[in-house]
């Protein structure tokens, strides 16, 4: 068995559902639009992505010394929602961290591929999921594994934007896959569904200052108020322009960690996380994504989805936060009040 066969054989025994291969160049294309965005201000307030850091993490060679090869690969992570139950409000959180943290899952299994890469085929591999320093969906289109759609997603045959990457850097030269000759052509379903207009009106542009995931996920700061109304009962993530793609559309495979155990892991009652301190928090959210948010980064996003969809039987939750130890919670509940004042008439 050849090299080649050899790592997509490890990925299938990992419960990959894609694997393919990317040459190791510079991203030249990729590394332009992500300096472009941060020199706009599109990147918000991700500070850690300066210029040095996008200059690294499109050159693979960078993060792995002698790359010649980047192994994709994917999972597929559309769960379908739960039967939502009627009564007290419900916020959402987006599919992908609705059951493990798929960050966690992904290490694991890209490490064992690593280090069999190492002991069997006598190649040096590193691995990185998400948060590593190598813009994985420009590779993924390299490799043909998608393409980038007009939301800036990653759209894979089958399974549209519903894939989650990994990928291994790897001394092994392997012979690349080819990019696929696709695009989203006239459709403009994900610019017309994003609620903030983060989407360029042409597509392929994402602005992070207008995204309810970026502002639920990596923002510690206050929701810009001229936001708030839009963000729906969103909690954590956003998938609207996910669930508007017409690609891999009526696919609800998903690994099945990746799952929500319980509804109230995909629509948790809004009112009574406004009780979490920082241990509940943790505990609550033990080993998923959602703790990325923080605990008062969490709360300020639940005060604002109970403004938007909260009813006077959730003022008394709303006011108690009004004591919360943290600005941040204690001005979006303040905020949120007022909403649900303001709809009571």
């Amino acid at each position: 068995m050849n090299a080649r066969a050899r790592i997509e054989e490890l990925a299938g025994e990992g419960g990959f559902d894609l694997v393919r291969f990317a040459g190791a160049e510079v991203l030249e294309g990729a590394r332009a639009a992500a300096l472009e965005a941060r020199a706009a201000g599109r990147l918000a307030d991700l500070h850690w992505m300066t210029d040095e850091w996008i200059e690294r993490a499109t050159e693979p060679a960078a993060f792995l010394a002698g790359a010649n090869t980047v192994v994709l690969l994917a999972i597929t992570g559309h769960a379908p929602d739960p039967e939502r139950p009627n009564g007290r409000a419900r916020g959402r959180v987006a599919r992908y961290a609705r059951g493990r943290d798929y960050h966690r899952l992904f290490e694991s299994k890209l490490r064992r591929i690593a280090r069999a890469i190492r002991e069997e085929l006598g190649a040096e591999a590193r691995a990185t999921v998400d948060y590593g320093p190598l813009l994985e969906r420009p590779l993924a289109a390299r490799a043909g594994l998608g393409w980038l759609g007009k939301s800036t997603m990653l759209l894979a045959p089958g399974f549209g934007p519903w894939v989650l990457l990994g990928a291994i850097a790897t001394t092994l030269e392997l012979a690349p896959d080819d990019p696929l000759r696709k695009t989203c052509g006239t459709c403009t379903r994900c610019i017309v569904a994003c609620p903030t207009d983060a989407i360029a009106p042409d597509g392929g542009v994402l602005d992070s200052r207008l995204c309810i995931s970026y502002h639920t996920i990596e923002s510690r700061e206050p929701i810009p108020r001229e936001l708030r109304s839009k963000f729906g009962d969103w909690i954590f993530g956003c998938d609207d322009c996910l669930d508007s793609c017409p690609v891999g559309a009526g696919n609800a495979a998903s690994h099945p960690d990746l799952a929500p155990a319980t509804v109230d892991d995909a629509f948790p009652p809004l009112a009574e996380l406004l009780a979490l301190d920082e241990a509940a928090f943790r505990e609550r959210f033990r080993g998923r994504a959602v703790q990325r948010a923080t605990r008062d980064g969490f709360l300020r996003n639940v005060c604002v989805a109970l403004g938007n969809v909260g009813t006077a039987e959730d003022a008394e939750a709303l006011r108690g936060a009004l004591g919360d130890g943290a600005a941040l919670v204690r001005g979006h509940a303040a905020w949120a009040l007022g909403e649900v004042a303001r709809r009571q008439g």
